[in-house]
């Protein structure tokens, strides 16, 4: 499967140096908005109340977990990207745009998501999609800058069944993003307490001398 963020470097600063800050990291979101709709004819717009309040909220969590790094710093950017699409799913920072300023090609409201078959997820659930693979890359490149690591999708991610569940679960408990996060890359989720870095069942998976 193709991702929908690809490329995304700057020769002044590194991927993780950039997320953490607001203003960057909105535009990081913003190119792959761009790109989804280049890709899948499905125009994202982003809400920037949402997204601030999604984005501090995300920031405290790398501060409260600031330990872990240390300890095993590859899990750590694991788990942080996990709660960074939680924040940005329970925020609801992006969402299908209701106009066709995006072009007549692209889908606007209504005629819309209602009779899209779950097994075309990029364009049934396009936020989700699109903030998983969001996430991902930034996750891809930071392990890749900071820690020597390659970073491959699992093959759950083809499976529309696991989207399915992911989106149905979310309603229900928004931190299960995490997990689903996880089984995405092929780790083993904590189902029970996914925002709990201390009980993650891979904490040591990368740890040193591992």
């Amino acid at each position: 499967m193709s991702h929908v963020l690809c490329g995304v470097t700057n020769t002044r600063m590194g991927i993780w140096d950039q997320v953490q800050k607001l203003t960057p990291c909105r535009n990081l979101l913003q190119q792959c908005c761009d790109e989804y709709l280049s890709r899948y004819r499905v125009r994202l717009e982003i809400d920037d109340r949402n997204f601030t309040t999604a984005f501090f909220a995300w920031l405290d969590v790398l501060l409260s977990n600031r330990d872990y790094r240390d300890w095993n710093e590859p899990d750590y950017f694991q788990f942080s990207f996990g709660a960074l699409l939680r924040e940005l799913l329970h925020r609801r920072v992006v969402h299908v745009a209701t106009d066709a300023s995006a072009g007549s090609s692209a889908l606007s409201s209504a005629l819309s998501l209602a009779s899209v078959s779950p097994d075309n997820t990029p364009v049934w659930w396009p936020a989700g999609y699109m903030l998983t693979h969001f996430c991902f890359e930034l996750l891809k490149q930071t392990l890749r800058q900071k820690c020597g690591i390659e970073l491959k999708l699992d093959e759950v991610n083809a499976q529309p069944a696991l989207w399915k569940s992911f989106r149905e679960n979310l309603l229900e408990e928004p931190s299960l993003a995490i997990a689903y996060f996880d089984k995405f890359v092929g780790l083993e989720p904590n189902w029970r307490e996914p925002s709990m870095v201390v009980n993650r069942p891979n904490a040591g998976r990368f740890g040193k001398g591992a």
